[in-house]
């Protein structure tokens, strides 16, 4: 066995995080938006704005608590105790927003769930941070850290096929009421997938006393310089627009397709167009969890770099395909667009992460062990390139003229604007990755 090979207790140990950081990430609006917003009745553009501007300010001292966790000192591994508090803390301020007391106004709901809901976003990047860093340091082996994430990715694909469930769940006959339900699923989540499974990479993980030598933090200057000296890289950089191009441009060309689905598809049939949506949905995890291997595999035959220019390609042909998928007719060749799409968002997972620990890790002889400054400025630039998508969506649809009181009669050229948006944003975006792939390629290292 490698000396800083991972056992298999501390795989299942180290993965389990994935169900935590699932359920961060996605558990609030799976049952904010039924919960506040359709069954509370508070308004859609306040909760909107109470759900992205804490996340988006949280994000923001996710640097701060990086380079905390790289600078704290403990031997059994200075990432352990910001996971066990994250964990702990973040599951608390999950199962207390869905704990607003029904009988108050609404505006006073919504400041509840903001105020709660902040201090949730930011006890998260405690937990995400320090144990997306576990992940990158829990071996110094490429091919394993690889192996490592495709296994985290499963699980986050598994974990996609069942969570929209959650709200159904609450509003089983078990429960006395709708409110009563979602209480008690929304400590459910917090107590099983939040805090149990995050406190497992604390508690189970142990680290080769080899590994924490090496991940030791060697001195490092003010944050700032730290900051300025990773945004300096030029690999990181290069797979910064990686991510740009996937979180801003695919994510903004993908808005339009439940628009599509409903009023060019669907002749403006909303219940017709949220089935097919669906459809398209589960076609995406289940063909994520096929798409993993088949990286695996391309992974070895050709390397990660060159493995990731191939899935983009990939993404550029289904870019294509979607200008002959979003037509009256082809509901069922939704699934053909999943087939297509599924592998790019699979690399971010596995092979994105992987890059971005190996530049991390090529850095540290140099300037000390930075992780946490490397997957926050990462972490921001994500959460930034969704907000953006979202916001320049939504006017994107103004600009073409798009008006949901004329149902199926849209214009023609509010359709075509949205077929050429979803179809040729794609492919450009897709071509912008593979670009910043192939100067990061041309840096002569060995990824």
């Amino acid at each position: 066995m490698n000396p800083t090979s991972l056992s298999f207790k501390s795989k299942i140990a180290i993965s389990s995080g994935t169900f935590s950081a699932f359920f961060i990430r996605q558990g609030v609006g799976i049952l904010a938006i039924p919960y506040y917003q359709m069954s509370l009745a508070v308004d859609p553009f306040l909760l909107a704005a109470a759900m992205m501007l804490p996340l988006l300010l949280a994000s923001m001292i996710g640097p701060w608590v990086g380079q905390l966790s790289d600078l704290y000192q403990q031997k059994y591994g200075h990432r352990k105790a910001f996971i066990l508090l994250g964990a702990i803390i973040t599951a608390i301020c999950y199962g207390c927003i869905w704990q607003v007391p029904i009988e108050w106004q609404t505006n006073m709901q919504l400041i509840y769930f903001a105020i709660v809901y902040s201090a949730f976003c930011v006890a998260a990047e405690f937990f995400l941070i320090p144990y997306t860093c576990l992940v990158y340091e829990a071996t110094d082996d490429s091919e394993e850290r690889v192996a490592l994430l495709a296994l985290n990715s499963i699980i986050s694909k598994v974990c996609s096929l069942f969570y929209q469930w959650a709200f159904p769940l609450a509003q089983l006959t078990i429960f006395s009421s709708l409110y009563m339900g979602v209480k008690w699923v929304g400590w459910l989540i917090a107590v099983l997938f939040i805090a149990l499974a995050g406190v497992l990479p604390a508690l189970w993980y142990q680290a080769n006393s080899n590994v924490i030598k090496e991940n030791t933090p060697l001195p490092t200057g003010a944050l700032t310089k730290n900051i300025i000296d990773v945004l300096a890289n030029a690999k990181f950089v290069l797979l910064l627009v990686v991510t740009f191009a996937q979180f801003f441009g695919i994510n903004y060309a993908a808005t339009m397709d439940y628009y599509l689905i409903v009023y060019f598809m669907q002749g403006g049939d909303l219940v017709s167009g949220a089935n097919y949506k669906g459809i398209l949905s589960t076609a995406y995890a289940v063909c994520g969890l096929i798409a993993v291997p088949i990286i695996l595999r391309l992974n070895a035959l050709f390397g990660r770099v060159n493995c990731f220019i191939i899935v983009y390609l990939l993404t550029f042909i289904g870019g294509f395909a979607k200008w002959f998928i979003y037509v009256p007719g082809s509901q069922y060749a939704l699934i053909i667009d999943a087939a297509f799409g599924c592998f790019a968002w699979a690399s971010m997972a596995i092979l994105l992460q992987s890059l971005v620990a190996d530049v991390a890790a090529a850095e540290k002889a140099h300037r000390g062990n930075h992780n946490g400054v490397y997957v926050s400025i990462h972490n921001i630039v994500m959460q930034l390139c969704t907000s953006l998508a979202m916001l320049i969506s939504g006017l994107s649809l103004n600009y073409i003229g798009f008006d949901a009181e004329l149902a199926a009669n849209q214009t023609a050229d509010s359709i075509l604007d949205m077929r050429i948006i979803l179809s040729g944003g794609t492919m450009l975006s897709a071509l912008i990755a593979a670009t910043a792939l192939f100067l990061f390629k041309r840096q002569h290292l060995k990824f």
